[in-house]
């Protein structure tokens, strides 16, 4: 897919307020992965506190090549469509006509072991375009709604459906990308979702979620955003996802539609929840600054390509360590670095200290793994660290590693 190698998210330039700081710690909660795809599962294992990813089975080599043929003939422009808003009275009704046709609902089946023999479950998730070419149109969703999947049909209106295949897949993220060909999607009118900016969202700011909820079809809930900064974990493993946090209803099958904001622009995929009995409206997003270098990686490549520094050992220095190491802050003590990679090009040296990418604080491994992630190959970054006690800036153009 060489005709999609050029093309870039489209970022906002407007001056904007930094990034709410991670929050860890007790904030750092925990999914329960649901085996079975269909909806008959739902209550097994929860309890009350734990979150809950519907149909999630993680498989990293869960990935389907789709050949696009020709490629790409016309690239057609982002849809950039919003709507004026009065923030004293948002009239999301006003907004869904603009947006409501770049939801698909999404289908899937896939086969279950059973103690007298296998079946076939049936699954439902959601998913918005985010790009068309003449050809195709390119759907992010969940990678969770479509592992293991044996076919995934597509609909734009909830009557119709048509077959769609997998582009690529990233289980660090919990992202996937479809892709559906025009021709057989006939007269069906279709929209290409706006991205929005997720850095600008402030706690209280109104959201809405599209989805295919209960796989019932595509329905809204309204809400705001609760919370921002957040991370969660995927029980079992060791992928932490960044988030944000609504309190507009999120049930099984809204996994991988879009949440919008007042102008009609997707600012979140949905992912995940918090059930209890004693538990409401805790919803999860992934925040689109976040992961939309990802959904055009997978898009472009069928993979993403992980941006590389090539440091190769370190030490995480915490706070009971700084004194025994006499510095000035918690972070990242460099051991060794590749000959010849990015850090060392840039002059980054064994016993330097880092606190900060770009302007990104960094006091873990987590926080390192989600920047590299969350930046592409090819990119200036500045790493903000400590020499021999004084504090200067590095800049260094990041590498690339598929995976």
């Amino acid at each position: 897919m060489e005709d999609f190698l050029n093309i870039k998210p489209i970022k906002p330039t407007e001056e904007l307020p930094p990034k709410p700081p991670k929050r860890t710690g007790n904030r750092v909660l925990t999914i329960i992965m649901l085996v079975a795809l269909g909806g008959a599962t739902l209550g097994v294992g929860l309890s009350a506190g734990r979150l809950i990813m519907e149909n999630m089975v993680l498989n990293p080599n869960q990935i389907t090549n789709f050949d696009s043929g020709s490629g790409v003939v016309a690239y057609i422009e982002r849809n950039t469509l919003t709507i004026p808003i009065n923030p004293q009275d948002p009239n999301f009704a006003d907004i869904i006509p603009t947006i409501k046709d770049s939801v698909v609902s999404i289908q899937v089946t896939t086969n279950v072991n059973r103690p007298f023999g296998g079946r076939e479950a049936f699954g439902a998730g959601s998913g918005f375009i985010f790009y068309a070419n003449d050809e195709s149109i390119f759907i992010a969703t969940n990678n969770h709604v479509i592992d293991n999947a044996n076919t995934i049909t597509i609909s734009l209106d909830d009557t119709e459906t048509f077959p769609a295949h997998v582009v690529g897949t990233h289980r660090y993220s919990d992202l996937a990308v479809l892709v559906a060909s025009r021709n057989a999607l006939g007269e069906k009118p279709f929209t290409v979702a706006p991205l929005g900016n997720s850095d600008g969202l402030r706690m209280g700011d109104s959201v809405i979620a599209i989805g295919n909820a209960m796989g019932e079809g595509q329905t809204v809930t309204k809400g705001i955003v609760s919370a921002l900064g957040l991370s969660i974990i995927i029980d079992g493993t060791n992928i932490i996802l960044d988030v944000l946090q609504t309190d507009a209803a999120v049930n099984r099958g809204n996994s991988g539609g879009p949440l919008i904001n007042q102008r009609g622009e997707v600012i979140g995929v949905v992912t995940a929840k918090l059930l209890g009995t004693d538990i409401e409206g805790m919803g999860y997003a992934l925040p689109i600054n976040e992961v939309s270098a990802i959904l055009f990686d997978l898009m472009e490549n069928g993979a993403v390509r992980h941006a590389y520094l090539g440091i190769t050992r370190y030490v995480v220095i915490g706070e009971s360590e700084r004194g025994h190491f006499n510095l000035p802050s918690t972070g990242i003590l460099v051991r060794e670095i590749s000959n010849d990679s990015p850090a060392a090009m840039a002059g980054l040296r064994t016993n330097d200290f880092i606190v900060y990418f770009n302007n990104r604080r960094i006091a873990s491994s987590d926080d390192l793994r989600s920047a590299l992630v969350n930046n592409r190959a090819g990119e200036e970054v500045i790493l903000g660290i400590y020499r021999q006690g004084e504090r200067m800036d590095l800049i260094v153009v990041l590498g690339n590693a598929l995976g």
